[in-house]
């Protein structure tokens, strides 16, 4: 899928989502909406590509695999964070994506805990 696809139809539903707006706001954020997932659904190939190419570089790197499969969690966890910040953005509800934005951050962090916990056991073990 090209860019310049991605970038018409994104294009399209700006206007047509600004074009509703002043007619049915809520139609307009539906609008919105939907385009983002014909976009998402659009770019889901180039994702699977993608996380095929991580589970790939972990099954190379021995050992590594718990950390691969934090590394594509994590990622998850960002992504879904965003669209759904993205989509209440759009509908005027900045408070609200704001909330969505700490809440991916925070569960990141937590899920991210454990390797911090691996490099300080490393650390001090390299110590004398």
């Amino acid at each position: 899928m090209s860019i310049f696809q991605i970038a018409f139809i994104g294009i399209i539903g700006m206007v047509l989502a600004v074009l509703m707006k002043s007619y049915n706001p809520a139609l307009a954020v539906l609008t919105s909406l939907a385009v983002g997932v014909i976009i998402f659904l659009m770019i889901l190939p180039m994702f699977a590509e993608a996380i095929g190419f991580v589970r790939h570089l972990g099954e190379m790197a021995e050992g590594l695999g718990a950390y691969t499969s934090l590394v594509l969690r994590v990622i998850g966890v960002a992504y879904i964070a965003e669209l759904g910040a993205s989509v209440c953005a759009d509908a005027n509800e900045s408070a609200i994506a704001a909330k969505i934005e700490l809440a991916g951050r925070v569960i990141i962090l937590v899920m991210a805990m454990p390797v911090v916990v691996d490099i300080v056991r490393v650390v001090t073990g390299l110590l004398p």
